[in-house]
């Protein structure tokens, strides 16, 4: 058992704040903890040490759950580490094969615990992207394969002989073919945009009066991103105030429609006051996709306004549709005087709609936020 937590002062030093741990590459770091958790130690021990660890690493996960819901980030932290070094002392061992889907789990949720731990703190980005990083070279712990793209849920399709494309942002040539419709009515959108003005039913993104979304606060400082809701929670119950909208709409996305009615997405006016910073953070999951049809664009430099999608900085054009894979890290920036208005669509992953997995998937998804509730209720013996 001490073996597997002398792993753990190693392995600290690749998670822990100290910039320079960030120098040392994915594969260097994954194939020195490796080298460190192989050396005969679990064939030494056998049955005992193996069945002991297992248990103390599920101890470690479940505390390091109660310190983050308490707010000890730095002593979860190392919690985690120390979880991940022992299931990798286990998963790395050629004599274990019993536990491997166990000992996978358990890598699964503290690899995610522990990247989600520095999502919340801008500073500490490059610390969350590295340890994707190590996630992926552990084995594709999370279903991640790019340390930009790192969502609370990956949706796998490997079951179905299916791989979801990864593209940060959508090409012009591979848009679906709704998109030049709602280009086309751009001018009727804009004006029914404007007709929401003089309602009092704008609210500030993420201020809990809808079902989903209500975390969108925590990357914005401010009051200065503000929605009006037409389809999903929050909307009106009725079809008075963007009627040639909402019915463009349901001809043309029926998914996009469908997804927000069922809690899965929304279709807003969302509006970015002039000098916003949206700060970095992924969606999460990468079932859908969001499209964005600019309506109001600031006539300064494209540079002054802008979105980063992973790794791309990209401009909003007015009257044009902008459609991006939001479980890709992004962020806003509207350095000008002006505000910037867009029409916002979340939709299905064009290749879910085109197999009919959707709705296997969701349920997937939703089966496993409960079982991550769970474990947060429920202590290991």
């Amino acid at each position: 058992m001490q073996f597997a937590l002398e792993v753990y002062q190693t392995a600290w030093s690749y998670y822990g704040g100290q910039s320079q741990s960030l120098e040392l590459s994915t594969e260097e770091s994954g194939e020195h903890m490796k080298d460190d958790v192989i050396d005969g130690s679990v064939e030494e021990d056998g049955e005992d040490f193996v069945q002991s660890s297992m248990v103390l690493a599920k101890r470690l996960l479940f505390l390091a759950y109660c310190e983050l819901d308490g707010g000890q980030v730095a002593s979860a932290r190392q919690r985690l580490v120390q979880c991940i070094s022992i299931a990798n002392t286990l998963f790395y061992s050629s004599i274990i094969t019993t536990y491997n889907q166990s000992i996978k789990s358990i890598l699964n949720d503290a690899y995610m615990e522990l990247m989600l731990s520095m999502e919340e703190i801008e500073s500490d980005k490059p610390l969350a992207r590295h340890v994707a990083n190590l996630a992926i070279a552990n084995g594709n712990c999370c279903g991640w394969v790019d340390p930009m793209q790192r969502p609370g849920y990956m949706a796998s399709t490997s079951s179905n002989s299916i791989q979801l494309t990864t593209v940060p942002v959508c090409s012009v040539e591979q848009r679906p073919m709704w998109c030049n419709e709602l280009e086309l009515n751009y001018n009727q959108i804009l004006e029914e945009y404007y007709n929401t003005m003089t309602m009092n039913q704008w609210m500030d993104v993420g201020c809990g009066r809808r079902g989903s979304g209500h975390d969108d606060h925590s990357v914005v400082e401010g009051q200065g991103w503000k929605e009006y809701v037409l389809f999903g929670t929050g909307t009106l119950d009725c079809e008075d105030d963007a009627p040639f909208t909402k019915k463009l709409l349901r001809q043309h996305v029926p998914d996009a429609v469908t997804l927000a009615q069922q809690g899965g997405g929304e279709v807003i006016f969302s509006r970015l006051s002039p000098r916003m910073h949206i700060k970095p953070h992924c969606g999460p999951t990468n079932l859908r996709w969001t499209a964005h049809l600019g309506l109001v664009i600031p006539k300064s430099k494209s540079e002054d306004c802008r979105i980063r999608v992973g790794n791309d900085w990209v401009s909003w054009s007015a009257g044009k549709i902008l459609l991006f894979d939001d479980s890709f890290e992004h962020e806003v920036r509207n350095d000008t005087d002006e505000e910037r208005v867009v029409l916002l669509i979340r939709l299905w992953h064009p290749e879910l709609t085109s197999t009919g997995l959707a709705s296997q998937l969701v349920q997937e998804a939703i089966a496993k936020k409960e079982e991550s509730i769970q474990k947060r209720y429920n202590p290991p013996a």
